[in-house]
Order: structure tokens, then sequence, then C-alpha cells
């Protein structure tokens, strides 16, 4: 496959496609302080809500927006926790053409120099994945939430290579341009690799039937994580999951438990990439 074609692929697979907040989540939106911060040359939107001494941050996945995880901001805010959510670069208000789990944890990374320390983080899908990334870069956080996260970038390649309907040969070829493009290895940054390290209390809320990322690579990060649990759901897709009114329930009762109980101790990850 030539050069060309390789780094079209590569743009392809980085260039997020827009969507609009949700139409039932609008109104929470337009209740939030919305600040913007430059992240890397391009401008970020931050939408806040709340006072609570506890700090949360939520991070939406690829191709989502802040209006996706806004029930849980709000059901959150409702608890007495203060809330940020980020349009993260490539996504929503913010700006950029191309995103990827870099440009993500970055911008988690910024988010917490403004806006932190953070109590925790709930990330959905590639904002799992950026979290963690940010972890190893001295994000520290006492809890963490995934609703359906991107748990292995093993699998994550597979699944665009047949999204694109190219060989493993070829995926491995564009898979090559963008480590180079972003200064990374994916196999050293795999979020079940780094999680040995973490001492933070971790919720993964996966779909048992998420076509998006399968729920062994989420088992596998249970597993090397340590101090983590993992909620089993059906049924509620990929992106459902996040106003599911027994998930929201269950991720503000982890969210807030320390307050009540005081069992939370401040976990981080290690120095890193």
């Amino acid at each position: 496959m030539s050069t060309d074609i390789t780094e079209k692929l590569r743009r392809l697979a980085f260039t997020p496609m827009r969507t609009q907040p949700p139409n039932a989540t609008r109104p929470i939106l337009e209740q939030a302080a919305k600040e913007v911060e430059v992240v890397d040359g391009g401008k970020v939107v931050h939408y806040l809500w709340g006072e609570g001494e506890r700090r949360i941050l939520l991070v939406h996945g690829w191709a989502g927006n802040a209006g996706h995880v806004t029930v849980l901001a709000d059901a959150l805010v409702r608890a007495g926790c203060a809330v940020v959510v980020a349009d993260l670069p490539g996504h929503g208000e913010s700006e950029g053409a191309e995103s990827s789990v870099i440009h993500f944890a970055r911008a988690v990374e910024a988010a917490g120099k403004r806006y932190g320390p953070f109590h925790a983080v709930v990330a959905h899908s590639m904002g799992a994945a950026a979290t963690t990334y940010a972890m190893t870069r001295g994000v520290t956080l006492e809890r963490a939430v995934f609703i359906n996260p991107i748990s292995s970038y093993t699998s994550l390649w597979r699944r665009s290579g047949e999204v694109m309907q190219v060989s493993p040969e070829a995926i491995g070829l564009v898979r090559s341009r963008a480590e180079e493009w972003l200064g990374i290895s994916f196999e050293a940054i795999e979020p079940a690799v780094a999680a040995e390290d973490f001492t933070s209390r971790l919720l993964v809320v996966h779909d048992e039937n998420d076509p998006e990322s399968p729920i062994t690579d989420s088992e596998a990060l249970v597993a090397a994580w340590g101090q983590a649990e993992l909620m089993r759901v059906r049924d509620l897709g990929h992106t459902k999951v996040l106003r599911d009114d027994a998930v929201v329930r269950r991720v503000v009762g982890f969210l807030t438990a320390a307050d009540r109980a005081g069992d939370g101790a401040a976990g981080d990850g290690p120095a890193g990439l």
C-alpha cells in the first residue's frame, strides 16, 4: 500500500464525525457556566455546574460531545458535586479537524490544571482510554468510572480495519503511521498494562453486547487494575447506557460513597510517557 493511501486512511481514522447534543439534554447544557481554554493551540469549550467540594470531570467518547454525558452531570450536581465537562478536541463546539486518544488525554490534563484537583473522572468509550493515559502522566484521582470503555488498542485497531474494509496488513501500516504522527506506541500505552500501577478505585460499567468494545477487554482491565469492579448490563448499547437510571444511580453512589464513609484513599498513576 502506498504512503499516500496510508496517510489518507490515517486521516480518515482520526477525523471524528461532528455530532449535536441530544435534544433532551440541551436544557441541562444551557444551565451550565461556559468557559474556553486553549489546549495545544485549539479552543476547548468547558461546561461547569455546581459548587460542591467534590469535583468530578466527565469525559465523552469518540464522535460524542458534552451533551451525551449531561444526564450524569445533572445527577452528580444534585448529589452535591461540582461537575466539569469538555467538548474534547475535534468534537462539539471545540476546535480541531483531527483528534485522537492523545488529544483527549491532553484535554483531560488541561482540565485538571484549570479546574482540579478532581476527586474522580467519569469517562465513556475512548474517553476512558484517554483518562488512563492521562493518569500515567500525573493526573491523580481517588476514583474513576469507565462506561463501555475502550480498554484495548489491539481490539480498536482490528475493528477500525473492519470498518474501513482494509486487510490486517493494511491497518497495521495505518497504525504505524499513526504512531509516528502521535509520537507514541499503542502497545506501550495499553490500558491494562498501565492499570497495574494504579491505586485509584475503579468502577467499570459495560454492556455485554456492546458493538463498539468487547466486554472481555474490560474484564482484563478490571483484573489488572486491582481496586476495581465490573457492573455488567445488557441491551443498553454503547451510548444509551449513559442515561440509564440504574447505571446513573450506581455511578453516583460509587462516587459519593467516600463522602459518607471517608474510605477513599487518593490514588495515582506512575510518572510516565
